[in-house]
């Protein structure tokens, strides 16, 4: 009988939504949901919003998402650009995101805007805070792309089962090699415990392929500089974090993942399910 992947670790990729601007970072979340279509026959919406009241680059936004259009097309990959004009573009594309029955949204950071201010901060801190959606928010640092090493601290306090499910995907899709960091020693009241990757890790290799590591973590007395220390020896160019909502469909972001968004020479990834 098939093994099959319990709840809180199921993702789906058939419509992913990437939210565009001009520069690298866009271009690299473009570039990691061609990963996911390559591999699952996804279609992408390429967003871009026009600020009707400010924007005076709209060709090049225009040309943003035509690009897009166009290399996906060139890698038989189904991109639909789409262009939205609006006084408020952060909630013109939370609202897109919310109705339009997206399965998930991977959006890059802005610079200077790393979780720093998650209730009034800039686009993407609002799209994390306000989607109803899965999010991945990547904060991107390195040239690296297909990922090679993907580093996963499984510690309560920096991660949810939702974002080692994300990982465990952006693997599959990528090549890239699972390093898993057992951290939970600094979880004072852990709920899980991360209990599905400790006791099927098989059935894991099963699904997701091989190269999955298991370590045990802890290189300081401080969970942060573990998870830096421990990232930079393994020479990951991905760290995957999550977050969850609250009862009141807040998110909470803590302190140590504020710090780990923004430090470290590999890319950054948040996610809330």
């Amino acid at each position: 009988m098939m093994f099959e992947i319990p709840r809180p670790y199921l993702i789906k990729f058939d419509r992913i939504a990437v939210p565009m601007a001009e520069g690298r970072s866009s271009r690299r979340v473009l570039h990691i949901a061609f990963a996911f279509a390559s591999a699952m026959g996804s279609e992408i919406t390429a967003i871009t919003v026009r600020d009707q009241a400010k924007d005076i680059t709209w060709t090049n936004k225009i040309t943003v998402v035509t690009n897009a259009y166009k290399e996906g097309l060139s890698q038989n990959i189904k991109v639909v650009p789409k262009i939205l004009t609006s006084s408020d573009v952060k909630s013109a594309l939370v609202e897109e995101l919310n109705r339009h029955s997206y399965d998930i949204v991977i959006i890059a950071s802005e610079k200077r805007s790393i979780i720093t201010r998650i209730t009034s901060g800039p686009v993407s801190n609002y799209v994390i805070k306000k989607s109803n959606i899965p999010t991945a928010l990547v904060s991107v640092k390195t040239q690296t792309f297909p990922y090679k090493t993907i580093y996963i601290p499984l510690s309560e306090s920096v991660n949810t089962r939702g974002s080692v499910a994300f990982g465990l995907f952006l693997k599959k899709v990528t090549g890239a090699k699972v390093i898993f960091s057992d951290l939970r020693a600094f979880d004072q009241n852990p709920t899980h415990k991360f209990s599905y990757v400790f006791d099927y890790m098989n059935e894991i290799i099963e699904n997701f392929g091989g190269d999955i590591t298991v370590r045990k973590g802890g290189t300081s007395s401080d969970l942060k500089e573990s998870i830096l220390s421990e990232a930079s020896n393994a020479d990951a160019d991905a760290l995957v974090l999550g977050v969850r909502s609250g009862p009141n469909g807040k998110i909470r972001v803590s302190s140590e993942i504020k710090d780990l968004m923004k430090t470290g020479e590999f890319d950054s990834i948040l996610f809330k399910k």
